[in-house]
């Protein structure tokens, strides 16, 4: 497994391996209320995540000896509404890695722009995630421990809680 070095930037000296991307909430992903729905956060995590799995690891290498990475929990929580035009940032870092899962904590907050001007609220936390996830093997269909040349890599990527 050889890291994929596309993303130097997505290094941080203080906070470790993580990742971070950006996009605007449209109109498409509101709910009747006006604020994002909840629905979507899924989809803006999973953004996130193949960022940074894109930045980090060699996705065809994975493929190619049978690994699949698999969600088996995810623990959201929701703490400020994100409405149509806010720019939202999402952050990506490996939190936990043990004998046969780990744990990709995300977060979204908003941007420092809403429709060009600067956002009043930039900064805001809006969700928190924590998911799960498991290699499996896709021959067999089972859980693989997270051991050998991949445990060495997905250990190298784990960060720590930025302080």
């Amino acid at each position: 497994m050889q890291q994929d070095s596309r993303q130097q930037d997505a290094a941080d000296e203080t906070a470790g391996t993580f990742s971070r991307t950006t996009l605007t909430v449209r109109g498409y992903h509101l709910d009747g209320y006006g604020h994002v729905n909840n629905a979507r956060y899924l989809e803006f995590y999973e953004e996130g995540r193949w960022e940074f799995m894109l930045a980090h690891l060699d996705l065809a290498d994975l493929k190619r000896e049978g690994i699949a990475m698999v969600a088996v929990n995810v623990n959201l929580d929701w703490h400020y509404p994100a409405t149509v035009h806010d720019e939202l940032v999402i952050t990506t870092r490996l939190a936990r890695v043990g004998r046969r899962k780990m744990i990709m904590h995300q977060e979204i907050h908003l941007g420092e722009t809403r429709m060009g001007e600067v956002h009043p609220r930039s900064g805001a936390l809006v969700s928190r995630a924590d998911f799960t996830f498991v290699l499996m093997n896709t021959q067999t269909g089972r859980a693989m421990p997270l051991e050998g040349e991949i445990g060495t890599l997905l250990v190298s990527l784990l960060s720590p809680e930025p302080q």
